[in-house]
């Protein structure tokens, strides 16, 4: 079977790796049975007859107090877990509730956003239309084509569940309203959509899209941020274009992989699904027995401090950014707001520098790769140490307020708790790919192709900061997930079986770092038995026990960066014509008229001296997505790094 053979998902599967429903929650509450499908019929779910409890009453000031809380306020890594396994026990929470399972249950579409609160409480807002219209004209003839679409009916549900009870202690829903975006499309973007609907796929699809209402939303035109290993493509020579489809009650996609290295772009692949990710809400909701009564005017509302900041302006993102300086728990911090590599932050500790410059160059996402077999990521993804992929599907994703914003949206203030002192969070948010500041097309659920990162940094009072990363998806997951099922018979060899990998990440922290001291650093590195001082720029992985240390020569400043196996570390001589996160070194460009020559950040080792220098250090945070099922909406991944400062 080929990857053009996608079959439709059942949310029913969501069992191979949860459990089921119930089994997910921990406890029974929503226990569920699945039917045999017969005469070419989908399974159903059914869920057992339960009492319908009262609505939850819990202590206002248990309510009035909850608040946002940062990763190192958790034990065991459960910060990573939660966010794993409850974002999707919450939505279920907030679907058992009639009201808003007849909202959701008419949804064509659906973005739902999850947040965890103080006091074993968290935070879900659900966002959807019930339907997308289509205005299209100066297709296919005219100079431009144009496309007016409207998601329709678009509302958003607010609730705060317990979660060690799995209760909805506040709800409120919106009213509905229509949300517009306009797409258009060059003579050259045109034949291409031309060369996408003349294709067998499309065809046996759809028949003649033109007679059916459709728009076309670009995840990429090229440049530097694709990479098409599929067809041998290097950096830049391949694009990726993206199609949706009204095809009765569905909205289905067309996702097309084209090669732009010649002088006329050749069609790759072109695959059709139904849906933009795994578990879409409607089919969660359709899934799942509501009670026999709503708690909407038994709760209160959720209030505007409590909402998730991706949606809490009435379903838009509630934008408080700090002031550009600010000092706060024994630091002094400036930033700078996003253009293409995320928001720019310098950071002083005790009225000493710490870091002149730290950013997000990159986040790499790639699909379809072969077994890992031990190699860092340099030379799984690029083995022949060249911009061409080892897998089918590769970007260099950008972070942008342009490109799929909004940036850096507020500052959370954490308080001291037990052993943890106070502290504060810099959240940023990126859509990358979608429609404008507010992502309008991707939080009304038109969301396949673009991704949904949360990249924070969190400064605590002791001298301890955190790069924290997160993704929800979907990009192109759901099309490689559905590829690999549709192939798992050819991929057993000598009586084993060995499945491609769907989906791996990499987000890259640049630091310009600067311990007590603008003038240069010095370098060292601890293997878990001794010390060593390399002289020269490196490469390494990380492993358990190994610290990266950056000290004042002339002083007593340090900045320790604890390395273990899910993060690997390049440490290069500053260069202005290498990029890199401030002023002093080369950034990326969305415009760039030829492809990126940065793949990878340690092609930048290339022998200069460390020692004494000013040194830029790459933080590669790996993100391995396929060894547990992170369905993209219904789950984030989470990772985190935890840097420390001494004789400040």
């Amino acid at each position: 079977m080929s990857d053009e053979d996608i079959p439709r998902r059942d949310y029913l599967k969501l069992a191979a790796f949860s459990g089921g429903i119930a089994g997910l929650a921990g406890c029974g509450s929503l226990e569920q049975e699945a039917s045999e499908a017969t005469d070419g019929e989908t399974a159903t779910a059914t869920a057992t007859e339960t009492s319908d409890p009262s609505p939850a009453q819990i202590p206002e000031v248990r309510m009035e107090t909850a608040d946002y809380v940062g990763a190192r306020q958790f034990d065991n890594a459960n910060y990573e877990r939660i966010h794993a396994h409850r974002k999707q026990r919450a939505i279920e929470t907030l679907l058992s509730d009639p009201d808003v399972n007849e909202i959701v249950s008419d949804w064509i579409g659906g973005f739902e956003v999850y947040e965890v609160l103080s006091n074993h409480l968290e935070t879900v807002s659900l966002q959807g239309p019930t339907n997308l219209s289509i205005e299209e004209s100066g297709f296919p003839d005219g100079e431009e084509a144009e496309f007016e679409i409207t998601a329709e009916n678009r509302q958003t549900v607010y609730g705060l569940i317990d979660r060690h009870r799995d209760e909805i202690v506040a709800l409120e829903i919106t009213d509905p309203e229509d949300v517009s975006w306009t797409k258009t499309q060059s003579p050259d973007e045109i034949e291409i959509g031309q060369m996408i609907h003349e294709t067998d796929a499309v065809q046996d699809a759809f028949g003649d899209v033109t007679e059916m209402s459709w728009y076309p939303s670009w995840k990429s035109a090229g440049g530097g941020f694709t990479g098409l290993g599929q067809a041998d493509l290097q950096h830049g020579n391949g694009a990726t274009a993206v199609m949706y489809v009204q095809d009765g009650d569905e909205l289905r996609i067309i996702s097309a992989f084209i090669d732009g290295s010649g002088d006329e772009p050749e069609i790759v692949n072109v695959v059709v699904l139904d849906d933009a990710v795994e578990y879409p809400l409607h089919e969660i909701a359709a899934a799942i027995e509501p009670t026999e009564a709503s708690v909407l005017d038994a709760v209160p509302n959720v209030p505007m401090a409590q909402r998730p900041y991706y949606t809490a302006n009435g379903g838009y993102h509630r934008i408080e950014p700090p002031e550009e300086s600010f000092e706060q728990d024994s630091w002094s911090i400036e930033w700078t707001p996003a253009e293409y590599q995320g928001a720019t932050i310098s950071g002083s500790y005790e009225d000493s520098p710490v870091f002149e410059a730290m950013n997000t160059p990159i986040t790499i996402t790639g699909y379809y790769l072969p077994p890992r077999e031990g190699r860092n990521t340099r030379e799984w993804y690029f083995p022949d140490d060249e911009p061409v992929f080892n897998g089918d599907l590769m970007f260099w994703d950008v972070h942008g307020t342009d490109f799929g914003g909004p940036g850096l949206i507020g500052k959370l203030d954490f308080p001291a708790t037990g052993d943890t002192p106070s502290g504060f969070q810099l959240k940023s948010h990126y859509h990358t790919g979608a429609v404008g500041l507010e992502s309008v097309d991707f939080h009304s659920g038109v969301r396949f192709g673009p991704y949904n990162y949360d990249i924070a940094y969190e400064f605590y009072d002791d001298g301890v900061f955190s790069p924290v990363f997160r993704r929800t998806g979907p990009g192109f997951v759901n099309q490689f997930v559905n590829k690999v099922q549709a192939n798992d018979d050819t991929y057993g060899e000598d009586g084993n079986y060995e499945e491609p990998v769907v989906q791996h990440y990499t987000s890259t922290q640049a630091i310009d770092i600067t311990p007590g001291t603008e003038d240069g650093v010095e370098v060292e590195l601890f293997d878990g038995d001794e010390w060593t001082t390399p002289e020269e720029e490196f490469y390494v992985e990380g492993e358990r026990g190994m610290i990266a240390r950056f000290g004042n020569p002339d002083g007593s400043e340090t900045v320790d960066v604890p390395l273990d196996g899910d993060m690997e570390l390049v440490v290069v001589q500053r260069d202005e014509s290498e990029i890199g996160p401030g002023d002093a070194t080369a950034q990326r460009l969305e415009d760039e008229e030829t492809p990126s020559e940065l793949y990878h950040p340690a092609q930048y080792v290339d022998g200069d001296s460390i020692q004494g220098e000013r040194v830029i250090v790459w933080l590669l945070m790996i993100g391995a997505t396929n060894q547990m099922p992170h369905p993209a909406g219904t789950t984030n991944f989470t990772t985190t790094a935890q840097l420390s400062l001494s004789g400040y």
